[in-house]
């Protein structure tokens, strides 16, 4: 229901909201609340991935689908990202905000951390709408390189990267959903005409939303203890709007557990902190390799 009603909305303000001619102003109110829903819309893609959205699996899939090109980018390329995200957290493939001031010049980290956390998240996921259209050969070298068997176990991903997602039928299915975005936010650019600014802005915005959010839990945290981020204190409200996405240490811990089981499993300590601070804090800037927080050995036990 929640999944129907997100897309209803979208669906309304990208298509049907220009066809009414409304005022200016009322049209941009609109689309700036939907735009204020990415995260939910995330938040249920995210269900889908972890195949949680619906019990019959093929359905689960579908409906994930069908909300990922709402939000802007291919089901699988999405999935495939957040579960490499799972095997290689606060890696050195999977600490975002970690640079190495070796082989990254100062300047560089920070020019590209701020990218990353204002739009470059989004703009990635964004990217795979053309960069699906590749050959199979030129996409497989480097995202191979970025998918290592590590000796703690971390295997399978370069395995998952050819099966699922480099497949024949992962290709395909990729290449037929970038079609539905670019159709779907095509359209809606020509429906909207001299106004199609406003469309414009409605993705930007998604795009600060989605990049803001993304690594708020993990931004500083210990690096070398896989399933560790912190757990943010929010208004219940907002735990309830972000499908409980601020208690991402339990999701990480139990990322088979739905939303509405993670207040059930949760408990807080010491490290955890505000949801406001937690996403400010990253405008503090990257963190140098060698002042990165290490897991003691009690909690990396």
């Amino acid at each position: 229901m929640l999944g129907s009603a997100l897309l209803g909305l979208n669906l309304f303000v990208l298509i049907a909201l220009p066809l009414l001619h409304a005022p200016l102003a009322w049209t941009a109110a609109a689309l700036a609340v939907v735009a204020l829903l990415s995260p939910t819309l995330w938040a249920l893609v995210h269900e889908a991935i972890h195949g949680l959205l619906h019990p019959q699996r093929r359905w689960n899939h579908l409906g994930g689908r069908v909300l990922a090109v709402a939000f802007g980018s291919p089901l699988r390329a999405m999935r495939f990202a957040h579960l490499r995200h799972h095997r290689y957290n606060r890696t050195r493939w999977g600490s975002d905000e970690i640079y190495d001031p070796v082989t990254q010049p100062r300047w560089l980290a920070y020019l590209t951390h701020y990218v990353r956390i204002t739009f470059g998240l989004y703009a990635a996921e964004i990217t795979v709408l053309f960069a699906c259209w590749l050959p199979r050969s030129v996409l497989l070298p480097p995202l191979r390189e970025a998918c290592p068997d590590l000796p703690d176990g971390s295997a399978g991903m370069a395995k998952m990267l050819e099966r699922d997602l480099l497949s024949e039928e992962g290709l395909r299915e990729m290449r037929i959903d970038s079609l539905g975005v670019l159709a779907l936010y095509g359209t809606s650019f020509v429906l909207y005409g001299s106004a199609a600014w406003l469309v414009a802005a409605f993705l930007a915005l998604r795009a600060f939303l989605a990049s803001q959010l993304d690594h708020a839990p993990h931004h500083g945290t210990p690096v070398e203890q896989r399933d560790h981020a912190l757990n943010l204190t929010a208004p219940r409200w907002l735990h309830r709007l972000l499908l409980n996405f601020p208690l991402h240490r339990t999701h990480h811990q139990n990322p088979h557990l739905p939303w509405t089981s993670l207040p059930q499993a949760s408990r807080f300590d010491g490290e955890d902190i505000p949801f406001v601070r937690g996403v400010l804090r990253q405008w503090r800037g990257p963190v140098a390799i060698g002042d990165a927080p290490r897991a003691s050995p009690s909690s990396a036990a």
